[in-house]
């Protein structure tokens, strides 16, 4: 087994609340610790963009579970590549709501994750690939 990166965008199907987010995040990191997964998950205005990290397997089998997630429409997968390292390797999920996070740091994600909405580049690099590079190069977030 080796291990890959996967990146997916999709809508969410409804409003969710604090209370969802929660749940999900409890959910994903109980389940993600025995299968040895590692990432990030990212709201905001409506959408998702989710990092997952682990054996290529058991990644594209959480992804069918996602798409087939009565919360998420629209979803595709938007990178697919295999990794020498693990961009979150301290979580087993993390999770960011853009909607709730005020601090101008986040400005870079809110413009990441729009960019991938619209399939728009950011400095000549897709969507997916400025987000692992935002974490690999600094730790502005803390979450690595």
């Amino acid at each position: 087994m080796s291990l890959h990166q996967l990146i997916y965008l999709s809508k969410a199907s409804r409003q969710l609340d604090s209370v969802d987010f929660l749940k999900l995040l409890k959910v994903a990191r109980e389940n993600n610790v025995n299968l040895r997964v590692t990432g990030s998950l990212f709201y905001n205005g409506g959408w998702f963009l989710q990092v997952l990290e682990g054996d290529l397997p058991i990644i594209q089998d959480l992804y069918r579970k996602i798409e087939n997630d009565d919360r998420h429409m629209q979803a595709k997968v938007l990178y697919l590549e295999p990794a020498n390292n693990r961009t979150f390797s301290r979580w087993t999920m993390n999770m960011i709501n853009l909607d709730e996070e005020h601090d101008s740091k986040y400005h870079v994600l809110r413009d990441l994750l729009d960019a991938a909405v619209k399939g728009n580049m950011i400095d000549g690099l897709s969507a997916p690939v400025k987000l692992l590079k935002v974490f690999s190069d600094d730790n502005l977030f803390g979450i690595r």
